[in-house]
């Protein structure tokens, strides 16, 4: 990886971890960030529709699977957030959960910072680009 992006990539996700995952291959560890980026897009759209119209069931299916994603790309954080608000809507307290989603807005907004996705997915055709130094 670059070193530019190093500090701010592994701010968001263990790159390390999810290299290992990928068994070295950084095409497919690129193609795995990409489909979680746009799956995440429109999961993170899809929860705070659900929240906002208080689907208890729908907040947990989408946190569940955004858990999972984050788990898959090896992004802790979103994944500990996702989880928090999984908890809370099984036990039907989406009250309880606006700290846990505002938490998780602010990591997406830093995961994408990260890789220079700073707009809307429908704004950014671009894809990101991780170059790894050979030693």
């Amino acid at each position: 990886m670059n070193l530019q992006m190093t500090d701010q990539v592994s701010r968001v996700l263990d790159y390390d971890d999810l290299l290992t995952r990928c068994l070295g291959n950084v095409d497919f560890v690129q193609r795995v960030l990409d489909k979680f980026r746009e799956r995440c897009d429109e999961d993170m759209v899809a929860l705070e529709d659900a929240v906002i119209h208080g689907d208890s069931d729908a907040v947990a299916r989408l946190a569940h699977r955004l858990k999972g994603a984050s788990a898959n790309a090896s992004a802790i954080r979103l994944r500990e957030y996702a989880a928090e608000i999984e908890h809370a809507a099984r036990g039907e307290a989406l009250g309880d959960i606006s700290d846990g989603l505002q938490g998780l807005k602010d990591e997406w907004s830093r995961f994408n910072s990260a890789f220079g996705h700073n707009d809307t997915p429908a704004e950014s055709p671009t894809q990101t680009v991780i170059s790894c130094e050979q030693a």
